[in-house]
């Protein structure tokens, strides 16, 4: 395995770091993240914050103008068993996504965010 293939593995929210292999997308969601506004955006990594904040919607039609959403991608690996939820916020204006900085929980703090 070459230099860059490390790398990107490295790097790869879909790749398990320990077993270095990649994981499968178990659960996918949308969720409309309404404490934050155009303008009003602060990044959180505190897993309490999205546990009150979030909540599940079926389209981005359904997320209310001005406000930021949150795509959620959970990720098993089918080696070791671990999971990892990946979350993306994303404010939707017009037919465009101004994406953050996506926010990794690896501990367990999420695992059953995408399945309550």
């Amino acid at each position: 395995m070459g230099l860059i293939d490390k790398w990107l593995r490295k790097y790869q929210d879909d790749w398990c770091k320990p077993c270095k292999c990649a994981m499968e997308k178990t659960h996918k969601q949308l969720f409309a993240l309404p404490s934050m506004s155009v303008g009003h955006y602060v990044e959180h990594k505190d897993p309490k914050y999205f546990r009150e904040h979030l909540y599940m919607v079926e389209k981005k039609a359904d997320i209310p103008a001005g406000m930021y959403a949150c795509g959620a991608i959970q990720y098993r690996c089918p080696e070791c068993g671990k999971r990892v939820t990946v979350l993306d916020p994303f404010l939707p204006v017009r037919d465009e996504e101004k994406h953050e900085p996506s926010i990794r929980f690896e501990q367990g703090e999420l695992d059953d965010l995408l399945v309550r």
